[in-house]
């Protein structure tokens, strides 16, 4: 590339003579004038000369790769940024462009990186410097539809929030990381999880429970499976491998770590040194995997497929090292190979037969390894191999940094699960200066937080992922449940926490009361319930034999007759009272709005719709058709809380009556995940009609979220799973404003609203009659 200097006092004419030797002849008679318009808008900013060529350099790649377009809207994207005065932030995006043309493969993906980045900049244009400084590590865990995502859901997740806006992007913030991981993989834990936890009930009869391990603190560290006697936890993806390898490397983990828990037991570390530790752990890998071989062959050729360190025999042989079984290494030149890497070719060396290392190191670690077996049934010999492999790397005076150790190849674990780490050690610095020691910390303190019992296996909406809480006065965390983001035209797996409360509890006799003030109410739905009882009526026309005539069937066959035709079937209609196959689960909202009380009244929404829904309740038990009554509001997309007044198949009896009674307002709206929830319920149904039947009083909002028509887009999709699944949706709404909004959620034909809610406990029964006729 030819470097362009230019002075920041620029003429038109300057402008077109290094358009010219920008883009040359590339650019069409038709482009050319936007492009001038653009290069101009740009050109004249008073930008360090030293930018001015960077930008004139890497233009001439972006246009003889994708031609002028994408230069054209990237420089409108610059210009913007110096409209804003946000001239740090156009500086870093030019000073990243060679970075995102060496990642990006073709126009698309460089359009869609773009897009992404401009409608950053249209929201908050001072976090594009933030991350301009992060394309390398974004691009090369993302693709350009997947950094989209991640972009767009920072926006409508945190809003105009400048310090969250700030955390999200600078990857401080958890949801930013988390995201970060579900958007990396092409193959996630999600995906696969059901297979993986079959596997060690396969092989060993080991039931396990999986979780997703935390996102590493460190940018650039990858994360390893881990485990204890409790959980396994694995990485959400493996960003970097393609599907198929990618769930090969995912059930390589899961079998490693079944084949520890079926050979290995836990060892303390005592007074081992950190490199001794990893060593160690290396043998007591092998060992477990040598022995899970014997029975099953074929773990060992999947297993022996991520190794794939190179000996580099050549440079070993330079170094000189003069080594005897038992004796320390001396170090006869300088150019040793650096620890870690000695490490990983031990651990293919131990593994692979065919592997042929001339290192002396790595010859004396397989040596003493073999000769402690061959079932290394004495823990001590691995022991003593390891202290002694790791005092010899010691007298080489390579350093090893345990605070930077992976543990290589990817599918083994981080070695936690293998070692028993007491208070005392805690309390020893020098021994929490260990390979595992941050990862020990952080392991413990997320243990306290999950449950130890095995999760359930659902279906569809609701995600296999459970959690419990340990604290019954917070709720239990059920499962994580997904959300649309209409932005990213994605699924948001795992993005809600289900949180389930126990109902407070009032007595049964305030219900009682509330039946009685609405006893003309009551006498009519007894009206209705006796009628409904009869059943519904089903009409069979062109019948052989029939209770009267079937007038139409009679006209046909006379003008068959009349015509010459042949006269087919009957012309009887005969009438059957079919039984009524419906289920129904009421949802309420019941966030904080209802607390308001009505217009003229000093009865508050939330005592209306509680009042509607007992005599709702009264008419559905009445007519015995299956229901269930649930009740949901929101505080942030980690704490949806859901109350389950009234499963089906449990009587409605005074202890649902008490909850109903005991029942309080408060929080946000997060509808989409209530629904999605409430699927699971009614999904298992074996009635031919399923109906939800939501009453709420607003539209979708909650405290995380600051775009508005954010959650009403995923309530909108949740009804449409719904359908997909059989289920209808309808919706009472008592919000006099609420049209648009309930009609774009539920359809036109789905709801009804309520203008005077005073008159809901009369409404609500009569309709439940019209919906279910």
């Amino acid at each position: 590339m030819t470097s362009i200097t230019l002075t920041t006092d620029l003429t038109t004419q300057q402008v077109l003579t290094v358009s010219d030797k920008i883009i040359g002849s590339r650019i069409n008679p038709a482009s050319r004038q936007a492009w001038e318009v653009s290069a101009n808008g740009l050109l004249n900013e008073a930008l360090p000369i030293s930018f001015i060529e960077k930008y004139a350099n890497d233009c001439v790649e972006l246009v003889s790769l994708y031609g002028t377009m994408p230069l054209i809207k990237l420089i409108e994207v610059i210009t913007e940024l110096q409209f804003q005065s946000e001239t740090s932030a156009a500086r870093a995006l030019l000073s990243q462009l060679e970075i995102v043309l060496r990642r990006l493969d073709d126009i698309d993906h460089f359009m869609t990186w773009l897009s992404a980045i401009k409608q950053l900049s249209e929201v908050a244009p001072n976090q594009v410097e933030v991350v301009s400084g992060k394309f390398l590590f974004l691009l090369t865990k993302l693709d350009a539809q997947g950094f989209k995502k991640w972009v767009l859901t920072g926006i409508t997740s945190t809003g105009s929030d400048i310090d969250r806006l700030t955390r999200y992007f600078s990857l401080e913030d958890e949801a930013s990381r988390m995201v970060l991981e579900l958007e990396a993989g092409t193959i996630r834990l999600e995906n696969i999880e059901k297979s993986l936890v079959a596997l060690p009930i396969g092989l060993w009869k080991k039931h396990i429970i999986l979780r997703s391990a935390r996102f590493s603190d460190s940018q650039n560290a990858p994360t390893r499976t881990s485990f204890d006697e409790n959980y396994i936890r694995t990485p959400i993806s493996y960003d970097g491998f393609n599907a198929e390898r990618a769930e090969k490397l995912f059930k390589a983990a899961i079998t490693h770590i079944a084949a520890h828990i079926e050979y290995t037991e836990r060892r303390e570390p005592k007074a081992l040194k950190p490199v001794q530790i990893a060593i160690i752990s290396i043998l007591e890998d092998t060992r477990a995997e040598l022995l899970a071989a014997r029975t099953y062959p074929g773990l060992l050729k999947l297993w022996k497929s991520f190794h794939t360190v190179e000996a580099n025999n050549a440079s070993n042989n330079k170094n000189g090292f003069s080594m005897e079984k038992n004796s320390a290494c001396h170090v006869v030149a300088d150019s040793a190979p650096i620890a870690e890497n000695l490490l990983t070719r031990l651990a293919r060396a131990l593994i692979d037969p065919n592997f042929k290392d001339d290192n002396p190191w790595v010859k004396k670690g397989r040596d003493l390894f073999f000769a402690a077996g061959p079932d290394w049934d004495d823990p001590e010999d691995l022991r003593r191999a390891g202290a002694i492999l790791g005092n010899d790397l010691g007298q080489m005076r390579l350093q090893f940094n345990s605070k930077t150790y992976v543990v290589e190849p990817p599918y083994r674990d981080d070695n936690l699960g293998i070692w028993d780490f007491n208070d005392s050690t805690e309390e020893n610095t020098d021994d929490l200066d260990t390979v595992t020691a941050s990862i020990r910390k952080e392991q413990k303190d997320d243990l306290s937080n999950n449950s130890r019992q095995q999760p359930d296996i659902t279906e569809d909406l609701v995600s296999t992922n459970k959690t419990e809480s340990q604290n019954d006065d917070t709720g239990i965390p059920i499962c994580k449940v997904s959300e649309w983001d209409y932005l990213a035209a994605s699924q948001r797996s795992d993005w809600v926490t289900i949180v389930e409360h126990e109902a407070p509890t009032a007595p049964a006799h305030i219900i009682s009361g509330i039946l009685d003030n609405h006893s003309d109410v009551q006498q009519q739905i007894s009206k209705l319930v006796s009628q409904s009882k009869i059943g519904q009526v089903q009409r069979f026309k062109r019948q052989r034999e029939g209770d009267r005539l079937d007038l139409d069937a009679c006209i046909q066959q006379r003008i068959d007759l009349l015509a010459g035709h042949s006269t087919e079937g009957g012309i009887y209609e005969t009438t059957v009272f079919s039984h009524r196959d419906l289920s129904v689960l009421v949802l309420l909202d019941i966030s904080e709005s209802t607390k308001d009380l009505v217009n003229g009244t000093s009865t508050s929404i939330f005592h209306l719709e509680r009042a509607a829904t007992v005599l709702l309740a009264e008419a559905m038990a009445g007519i015995g058709d299956p229901f269930a009554i649930q009740a949901f509001c929101s505080n942030g997309r980690k704490d949806h809380r859901h109350f389950r007044l009234k499963d089906f198949g449990q009587t409605y009896n005074d202890q649902c009556k008490s909850k109903l009674a005991g029942l309080k307002p408060g929080l946000s709206t997060r509808m989409g995940a209530a629904l999605r929830y409430s699927a699971d319920f009614i999904g298992k149904q074996m009635t031919k009609r399923k109906l939800v039947l939501v009453i709420t009083d607003g539209e979708p909002s909650d405290i995380d979220v600051n775009d508005k028509k954010y959650l009403v887009e995923d309530a909108r999709k949740a009804v449409h799973e719904l359908s997909h699944l059989g289920i209808n949706v309808f919706s009472v709404g008592l919000d006099g404003n609420g049209e648009t909004y309930l009609s774009r959620i539920f359809g036109q034909r789905n709801f009804v609203l309520i203008d005077r809610i005073e008159s809901l406990p009369e409404h609500l029964p009569k309709l439940y009659f019209r919906l279910v006729a």
